[in-house]
């Protein structure tokens, strides 16, 4: 996966980069979350291949569901993003 494509990707799920490393299985402290997802758009870091695949397969579930699951609640409901990190 190209930096470009996982920041369209992004983008495609309306989510800061906060919240789409969180999607995505980072954990820990937002500022180092927001930074990683920087570095693989802007090309500074590869995009490890899980993540990739992790994105890839959220593309297919929202292509076919019209929304992006509630992971954190092992729901397939759709996921609804706090609103304390709903921007960049």
């Amino acid at each position: 996966m190209t930096p470009r494509e996982l920041n369209d990707a992004r983008h495609a799920f309306g989510l800061g980069r906060k919240d789409f490393g969180k999607l995505i299985g980072y954990s820990g402290d937002p500022r180092n979350i927001w930074v990683s997802v920087k570095r693989m758009e802007n090309g500074e870091r590869a995009v490890p291949p899980t993540v990739a695949r992790m994105v890839q397969l959220l593309i297919w579930f929202k292509d076919d569901y019209g929304y992006l699951p509630d992971l954190d609640n092992r729901r397939r409901e759709p996921m609804e993003v706090p609103n304390e990190f709903a921007d960049d």
